[in-house]
């Protein structure tokens, strides 16, 4: 496996365990610097479009830069408003190319039903007020120009239609230097995942030290609509959202009981992702996604193949190579072809 070096950064997506891996796997590196994601956000989020200069960016990241590493999922864009139409999305993969040109990009994704229906628990759990069918199709409720449209964008379905924006990574960085991963070859063995990953990028961390427990479990029917109807009381966090009366203070202390019933687990089973969308809407975004997850598992081969070639081409003289890139199979993290 060739050695990847420069700096690693780590774009998200929302809702693809980079809370753990922020809090728990990078700091645990010894052999570079994890920066905090207050740094990555001053560095790439901060400046406006036309006012971002990447010799600020580089000031903001500090000297040796080629050891870093950053994981911050807002750089793919913002969950609730889809990357503010995928233009900050877009903007930001620039921004990046012209601070640190040399980077390994790493971008985690997810079944896009299974990623929209933890957006909403997310949406509720940070303030959101409304139903399911509202928070998805608010927006088709719009007239053409009406005034609610200038304002604060809501979901976008675009925004997790992942091919198009790892092409453009492609196309910014070259493909050898953009790595794709699926959340859920983590989730179902993230021991054996970390390790892959470790070895991967060369990274020195221990893993018997690490955390594994479960992070942030999804709520049971009873608490969603105890969330709901706490959060009529907070105008945060959230900007779209109805709100009755705000009591300061209520936002935290609402969190905080909240999430300790939550955790509780006496509260009913956690929703699954049938329970939140439906048939219906699970129907409709598996026929808008298709085509994009087809793009994905080619995208997956051919990482597999170069991975394969790779690995292998460093025993050339070795004649053991007879497999196809299509059927290698690699102990490196990778992504399952699944939908």
């Amino acid at each position: 496996m060739r050695n990847y070096r420069g700096p690693i950064i780590h774009i998200g997506y929302h809702k693809t365990g980079t809370t753990w891996f922020q809090d728990i796997f990078y700091p645990a590196v010894r052999n570079r610097r994890y920066l905090p994601r207050a740094v990555a956000r001053a560095a790439f989020l901060e400046a406006g479009a036309l006012h971002f200069e990447p010799d600020q960016a580089r000031h903001e990241l500090g000297q040796d830069r080629d050891d870093i590493i950053l994981c911050e999922e807002n750089l793919s864009g913002g969950l609730h408003n889809g990357g503010l139409a995928g233009n900050l999305s877009k903007d930001v993969a620039g921004r990046i190319r012209d601070t640190l040109p040399d980077a390994q990009i790493v971008i985690f994704v997810r079944d896009p039903c299974s990623a929209i229906a933890s957006a909403y628990l997310q949406y509720v759990k940070g303030g959101g007020t409304f139903g399911i069918h509202r928070y998805l199709f608010g927006r088709d409720r719009l007239g053409p120009v009406a005034p609610e449209r200038d304002e604060a964008p809501g979901f976008r379905r675009e925004h997790f239609d992942y091919a198009r924006l790892i092409a453009h990574y492609d196309r910014l960085f070259g493909a050898d230097n953009v790595h794709v991963f699926r959340y859920e070859d983590f989730r179902a063995d993230p021991r054996g995942f970390a390790a892959a990953y470790a070895a991967r990028f060369g990274l020195d961390v221990t893993l018997d030290r690490l955390d594994w427990g479960t992070r942030n479990p999804s709520p049971g029917r009873l608490l969603l609509w105890a969330f709901r109807a706490a959060n009529l009381f907070t105008r945060r966090a959230v900007a779209d959202k109805d709100c009755l009366l705000h009591l300061p203070g209520w936002y935290g202390l609402s969190r905080k009981l909240l999430r300790r019933a939550n955790a509780s687990g006496r509260f009913g089973r956690p929703l699954r992702m049938r329970d939140i969308l439906g048939e219906g809407a699970i129907a409709h975004f598996n026929d808008y996604y298709r085509h994009g997850e087809a793009a994905i598992a080619d995208r997956l081969e051919q990482q597999t193949c170069r991975d394969a070639k790779s690995r292998d081409g460093m025993a050339a003289t070795a004649p053991s190579y007879a497999r196809s890139c299509r059927t290698a199979t690699s102990s490196l993290p990778t992504m399952t072809q699944h939908c």
